[in-house]
């Protein structure tokens, strides 16, 4: 995701600049999609891709 960064020894995390630049409802959504399992972040991604290629069209499985 956007809202991680990996230092220079390979570590990821997020830098302060970044956190201070999001609103509230931003900083939730990154934390609420860090709980999800690998699975359902997959999911997650290709539901959002979907939205927002076509927004309007239905949603196929």
């Amino acid at each position: 995701m956007l809202d991680r960064k990996k230092d220079e020894l390979g570590n990821v995390g997020t830098t302060e600049s970044e956190w201070i630049n999001l609103t509230k409802i931003e900083r939730r959504l990154i934390r609420a999609y860090r709980l999800l399992n690998e699975q359902e972040q997959l999911q997650l991604r290709r539901m959002s891709q979907v939205l927002a290629t076509n927004p309007k069209g239905p949603v196929s499985s």
